[in-house]
């Protein structure tokens, strides 16, 4: 199985996914509800597989970090309209969103540097890119904690 990072910046794309804005759907994720979407993946075309894992990276604005996690749905990679320039086209993924948190509750970009090294967490710009080895496990270490802790405030908190 294949980790992947998906990157979403607020200044560049509002987020129009099921449940509205990103509040409601953190709000609609945290309700046990999960969040289907096409999502960009940059320049990858192929190398996703079903039930491969992504993380979500907000980028831009402050606070910058992961914010989200789910799955690819299937393993195709579609070129469609780009979701910035109709004159263009981008390639996109079906995935599922699991779980969303408030940009506050994520894990910061500073933290991952510190305890994530072999990740570019201040170089990606795009979604797509492959997360290996290490950094995979700690990675999934340090969300299923953010996870927890998101879980246990609940919805509304």
């Amino acid at each position: 199985m294949g980790t992947f990072m998906l990157t979403w910046n607020p200044d560049a794309y509002d987020w129009e996914e099921e449940g509205g804005d990103y509040d409601g759907g953190v709000a609609r994720v945290a309700s046990g509800a999960t969040i289907k979407a096409m999502w960009s993946m940059g320049a990858r075309r192929y190398g996703v597989e079903r039930g491969d894992r992504f993380y979500l990276l907000r980028q831009g604005v402050e606070p910058r970090g992961i914010v989200g996690s789910g799955y690819f749905t299937t393993g195709e990679i579609d070129e469609d309209e780009h979701w910035d320039d109709p004159g263009k086209t981008a390639w996109y993924a079906e995935v599922v969103f699991e779980f969303l948190v408030d940009p506050a509750d994520g894990l910061p970009t500073s933290q991952l540097l510190n305890e994530v090294p072999g990740f570019g967490w201040n170089t990606t710009y795009a979604s797509g890119h492959e997360v290996r080895g290490e950094a995979v496990d700690q990675l999934h270490r340090m969300w299923k904690e953010v996870t927890a802790r998101s879980k246990r405030r609940g919805p509304g908190d």
